[in-house]
């Protein structure tokens, strides 16, 4: 999985590519992780790219909303793809996150927040 980071304002927007899987999950983890360090607590998880999402994945992306949340911040996530969309569906993980359909759904969330 390939992790491009850019910053909009406060907000970081993490654009995944490829397999979001055991093999790889960590690597989104350390990556937010760097982020909560430096201070970022707005994020956008940007789905658009990702292929594919186990159950790895799905425990790897509640573990980085338990983080943020506990520095008041947020993870909005954007761009699912049906059958990745139907997993947080079936899971009821939706339930915990705010999906948008598009990046730029997502910023200006973040920005009527404000």
């Amino acid at each position: 999985m390939e992790i491009q980071v850019d910053e909009h304002g406060k907000v970081q927007v993490l654009a995944c590519e490829g397999r979001m899987d055991a093999q790889v999950s960590g690597l989104l983890k350390d990556r937010i992780q760097e982020l909560l360090d430096k201070g970022t607590t707005q994020l956008v998880v940007d789905m658009e790219g990702l292929e594919f999402l186990d159950s790895s994945g799905l425990g790897a992306l509640v573990s980085c909303l338990r983080r943020v949340k506990e520095k008041k911040g947020e993870i909005k996530l954007s761009g699912l793809r049906p059958e990745v969309h139907s997993i947080f569906e079936i899971t009821r993980v939706s339930r915990l996150f705010h999906i948008c359909e598009t990046v730029p759904d997502a910023l200006e969330a973040f920005k009527n927040k404000d």
